[in-house]
């Protein structure tokens, strides 16, 4: 299958749209949901969207204690992401309008 690529305008038009995995993918599973957060150009006029899943992020708490005082510091990791060309976006997610 030959790899076609978005516009800018076609692009730029799928951002804030949700979607959903149609298959597993290496790190979501199908039926995942995600929103399309932004787009990015990939050669000249060719550009790709980026879908950021709704997947549980991993969390770790830091304690510290210095003298008299506690410190508590969170970290997330960060979130699950994957870009897309058109058909690779018509092909492995289904997307829902705003």
């Amino acid at each position: 299958m030959e790899r076609t690529y978005f516009s800018e305008a076609e692009a730029r038009m799928e951002i804030g749209n949700m979607v959903e995995a149609l298959s597993d993918f290496p790190s979501v599973p199908k039926g995942s949901k995600g929103t399309v957060v932004k787009v990015k150009r990939y050669k000249k006029d060719n550009w790709v969207a980026i879908v950021e899943w709704d997947l549980p992020r991993q969390t770790s708490v830091i304690k510290a204690m210095v003298i008299d005082t506690s410190f508590n510091f969170l970290n997330r990791s960060k979130p699950i992401s994957d870009q897309f060309c058109k058909s690779e976006y018509e092909t492995l997610v289904r997307a829902f309008s705003r």
